[in-house]
């Protein structure tokens, strides 16, 4: 197993219609995980949550957030990111257009991106990176 990578040692990983789930602290202190489209910019991932998703409560309460991402098939990569949400101001429709369309493309290429984004505003979360943690398994010899 290859640790300690950098996102751009992951390849295409970014570009794959896999969904991340993200983990958020409950009131109770529980934790609430749910998966999630997202669109990595380089930097931070970009998460939109349409209206009334319960996330954008909890987000508001907590700000601590995790996201793993992760393929099940080799080279099996994967990154955990671990920081705070900071809400986008503005451009919702748009940069969650954006978030959905290799989701919508890949699994639902019929329907237009449109009918998977809320007509009410929600919110686009940039999950800042406090801690990161990337791997792969592309070396390792008990993989077939």
């Amino acid at each position: 197993m290859r640790r300690g990578l950098s996102p751009d040692q992951l390849g295409d990983l970014f570009d794959l219609p896999l969904a991340a789930v993200v983990s958020l602290a409950k009131a109770d202190g529980t934790v609430f995980a749910r998966p999630v489209w997202h669109r990595w910019d380089g930097a931070r991932f970009l998460i939109q949550l349409p209206a009334g998703d319960r996330k954008i409560a909890m987000l508001e309460r907590d700000d601590r957030i995790t996201l793993l991402l992760a393929e099940n098939a080799r080279p099996y990569r994967g990154i955990e990111v671990r920081g705070h949400a900071r809400v986008l101001p503005g451009g919702y429709r748009e940069l969650a257009m954006g978030i959905c369309r290799r989701y919508v493309e890949a699994y639902d290429p019929a329907s237009p991106v449109e009918a998977y984004v809320s007509a009410e505003p929600g919110v686009i979360v940039a999950l800042e990176p406090d801690v990161m943690n990337a791997w792969d398994y592309a070396d390792d010899q008990l993989m077939p």
